[in-house]
């Protein structure tokens, strides 16, 4: 059974170590997840067949539809929220760091907004409110006149991608013990192994 675009499961030694599930974790995210949604967007090589294949046009929201779930699954990796909402909120501010700097009502209703408008719209209504595709100066703008967000589908599974490799980065720092707990007890919790 395959259990990333490159491992099958008689791969692996198991139990696995912690390593083991971290390099999973990276490969499930960006291989099944984040880097499809790349190459809708912007097109690229595959992996695994190394096929060139071009963007999709017209592809955006379904390429948020493919990325928004990062921000909660970050959220439950990375912190013990309680719930789906405060999971992604967690996501959110672990992948944008600089919202930290900004005011609590902004972050609110911008997370809010995204949670609720994009995230909540697409994935129970098949639309979005208040939700615009388009090329923001970052790959996610929020006008909190408005309560509009922007979003750039070419941008935004890169800056995804991007995360994923310093959230890599981080959990293979063995000095971040908490951060490495919490994600192993996930971990093994999502895969049955707890």
């Amino acid at each position: 059974m395959w259990i990333t675009w490159k491992h099958q499961d008689t791969d692996l030694s198991w139990p696995l170590t912690f390593e083991q599930k971290v390099d999973l974790f990276y490969e499930q995210a960006l291989g099944w997840q984040l880097h499809i949604a790349d190459l809708v967007a912007n097109g690229g090589i595959t992996f695994g067949e190394g096929k060139t294949v071009s963007s999709i046009r017209h592809s955006g929201f379904a390429v948020l539809q493919i990325c928004l779930s990062y921000f909660e699954t970050i959220g439950h990796y990375a912190g013990k929220p309680n719930g789906s909402e405060a999971a992604f909120r967690v996501g959110v501010l672990e992948v944008f760091p600089h919202l930290a700097k900004e005011k609590t009502a902004v972050v609110d209703d911008f997370v809010g907004a995204l949670y609720r408008d994009a995230r909540c719209g697409l994935y129970h209504n098949v639309r979005t409110a208040r939700v615009e595709l388009g090329q923001p100066p970052e790959a996610v703008a929020y006008d909190p006149r408005s309560r509009r967000i922007v979003i750039s589908p070419e941008r935004l599974p890169r800056v995804l991608k991007a995360h994923l490799e310093r959230f890599r980065t981080a959990l293979m720092d063995t000095r971040n013990r908490e951060l490495r707990a919490r994600f192993e007890e996930r971990f093994d919790k999502d895969c049955g192994a707890a």
